[in-house]
């Protein structure tokens, strides 16, 4: 079973239309991926149904022969590059045209004329390029030309309070853009005057549960937030309000997201689908149809009421430590056969995230392992060492044990072998 959100009307299916053909038409990938399919007749229906054959995931994006335009791979049109962290540790880089920024505005706009036109002061903890979240924020409210001041704070200023509070009081925002372990982290520090004149904080990278939005909004008395679920890949997908005293469905403007069961037991929650739709005319730098992005989506009465990113992923601040980094690592070790990883999520009680990673060796304990596997996940994922070592918003502490404890005291399930026990929730 699947359905469809986001641009599936009339002139989001012609749109579709032609987005498919110029992607078709200048990109081996899709030349490839939709031959035999009648381009005339493609619908979110049809691309729902050829979830199993067409689609892309993370790491087909470092096939950039295949998967970039000729347009931007000839460098015939101007693009920037974006750049993400990859399940391997590698980069992985995404074009940006014009026109795409052009999307990244029509894609929030709703929100930045309702609650950020009219001369808000915005203090951006996002950083700048190669970042996406810092280029999407400034490049959207540029392209429309909001009644802002953007201002970007040095990330460093989190670690040193009378540095942050000097900017602030002196720039006097009115709005926060940053992760949404900042956002919390800043409700417990800064005084009263600075908290109540916030009246929006933008987040997003992170799922928000209901009881940290809440948590969050009672240090903001007079705030409402804005939680944009985006990727680098596909901008912000889609947005929702939260306030005081309600929080909207997900909105999804110029993507078409397929959600299809995942045959696991949890009918609520959904795989996602991304597909990119420009308008005519528009080139954007990565065509994407039926993105497997590895994200639920839980549905409630036909509604997306909260996105979960949890393939194999956890988050330690803006970070995002992948399982198969941690299989590479130990399963490529020549004295370690096993590990867990226990996971505690960032919650009003813990205002730090933090992982607990638990190797397991085979027959004497090696010396300096946990320095080794710490040294070794710094260097494949440079995002969580700078999240733990630098901006100390998060925590990695890594265990060795013998395999006969490896999962000593931890829950099991007959049949399955359980990786990522999360604090709260599995334990």
């Amino acid at each position: 079973m699947y359905s469809a959100v986001g641009r599936t009307d009339r002139e989001g299916v012609e749109d579709l239309n032609y987005t498919l053909k110029k992607a078709v038409e200048t990109t081996p990938f899709w030349k490839e991926k939709f031959a035999g399919v009648e381009l005339d007749t493609i619908t979110p229906e049809l691309l729902a149904a050829l979830t199993g054959s067409v689609y892309i995931t993370p790491h087909d994006l470092y096939d950039r022969e295949r998967v970039w335009p000729d347009y931007i791979r000839e460098r015939k049109v101007f693009y920037t590059v974006m750049r993400t962290s990859g399940t391997t540790g590698e980069p992985k880089r995404v074009p940006y045209t014009v026109d795409d920024r052009l999307r990244t505005a029509r894609q929030v706009e709703p929100w930045i004329r309702e609650y950020m036109d009219k001369g808000d002061v915005i203090a951006s903890f996002f950083p700048p390029l190669p970042s996406s979240s810092g280029m999407f924020a400034f490049g959207a409210f540029e392209a429309l030309r909001a009644k802002s001041a953007y201002y970007q704070i040095p990330i460093y200023y989190l670690m040193d309070k009378n540095l942050l509070l000097k900017e602030l009081r002196d720039i006097k925002p009115t709005a926060l853009f940053c992760l949404l372990a900042t956002a919390y982290n800043l409700g417990l520090i800064l005084p009263d005057d600075i908290r109540n004149d916030i009246q929006t904080i933008v987040v997003g990278a992170e799922t928000l549960t209901p009881e940290l939005a809440k948590a969050t909004l009672e240090l903001f008395e007079n705030a409402v937030i804005i939680d944009n679920y985006g990727s680098t890949e596909d901008d912000l997908t889609g947005y929702r309000v939260i306030t005081q005293k309600k929080t909207t469905r997900f909105h999804f403007r110029d993507s078409i997201v397929i959600l299809k069961e995942n045959d696991d037991g949890y009918r609520e929650y959904k795989r996602m689908y991304i597909t990119k739709v420009m308008r005519d005319g528009e080139l954007t730098g990565l065509p994407l149809f039926n993105y497997d992005i590895g994200d639920l989506a839980r549905v409630v009465d036909g509604e997306v009421r909260n996105i979960i990113r949890v393939k194999d992923v956890i988050s330690l601040a803006g970070a995002k430590l992948h399982i198969d980094q941690i299989m590479e690592i130990v399963y490529n070790h020549p004295d370690l056969a096993d590990f867990v990883i226990i996971y505690h999520p960032l919650s009003p009680q813990n205002p730090r995230p933090k992982a607990v990673i638990r190797v397991a060796y085979r027959d004497r304990k090696p010396a300096g392992i946990e320095d080794e596997v710490r040294e070794l996940i710094y260097e494949a994922n440079n995002p969580v060492r700078y999240e733990v070592e630098e901006s100390k918003q998060a925590g990695l502490i890594i265990e060795a044990v013998p395999l006969s404890d490896l999962r000593k005291d931890l829950p099991k399930k007959p049949g399955k072998t359980k990786r990522i026990y999360t604090v709260g929730r599995d334990i």
